[in-house]
């Protein structure tokens, strides 16, 4: 669990799971041995594993401590979200919760959830299961997302066309959220406080 301190803000980083390791020429089929030789000194070891030739993937929420909030960027995968084909967000079983705790917030005390965008490993702590039920896990928080975003992956719910795991995300992890009216759905730029703003930055999703 790293920590840092900027101003007066406190941020720190709650793992939910080890490193991933997965093949990098999968993930990037235009990259060439020479480029990764020549990045490999600043790549290796946390972001890349030379012996097997695969990226790290790391899993984790950042919570900003300000002096008037607590806010989570993102929450990861979730536990026991169904997610099939998708083995690295597939029914997971971490101590996530613990690990925030052990920062000195318990999910009661957060009063913000940031998700930057709505892919699976972005958003599944968002909910939890009780009683074979998804219930928001940060129940007195607001859940800030944008609004194209949030569009967007409602839209896939609904289209058999696409994988079942991506469906699934918006069910499970986004829709009890907004039935519960603890979504606040941002277009552009907004201020949490006047030490944490969200500006819009488009491009690896559409919102």
């Amino acid at each position: 669990m790293n920590r840092c301190k900027i101003g007066s803000v406190t941020v720190t980083r709650i793992p939910e799971r080890e490193p991933l390791r997965e093949p990098m020429f999968a993930f990037f089929p235009d990259l060439t041995e020479e480029l990764v030789r020549a990045n490999e000194h600043w790549l290796a070891p946390d972001h890349y594993h030379p012996g097997s030739r695969s990226m790290l993937l790391h899993f984790h929420t950042w919570l900003v401590q300000t002096e008037h909030h607590s806010i989570l960027v993102d929450t990861c995968n979730g536990n026991h979200k169904p997610r099939p084909g998708l083995a690295m967000s597939d029914a997971l079983n971490t101590p996530f919760l613990e690990r925030l705790r052990e920062a000195g917030v318990a999910p009661e005390e957060v009063d913000f959830v940031m998700c930057t965008h709505l892919h699976p490993d972005h958003v599944g702590w968002n909910t939890r299961l009780e009683n074979g039920r998804w219930v928001p896990t940060f129940p007195n928080a607001k859940y800030l997302m944008s609004r194209i975003e949030h569009d967007i992956w409602a839209e896939r719910a609904s289209d058999t066309a696409r994988p079942q795991w991506s469906r699934n995300v918006y069910q499970d992890s986004v829709l009890p959220v907004v039935e519960k009216g603890m979504a606040v759905m941002v277009h552009g730029t907004h201020s949490v406080d006047d030490c944490f703003t969200i500006q819009p930055a488009p491009g690896h999703t559409p919102g």
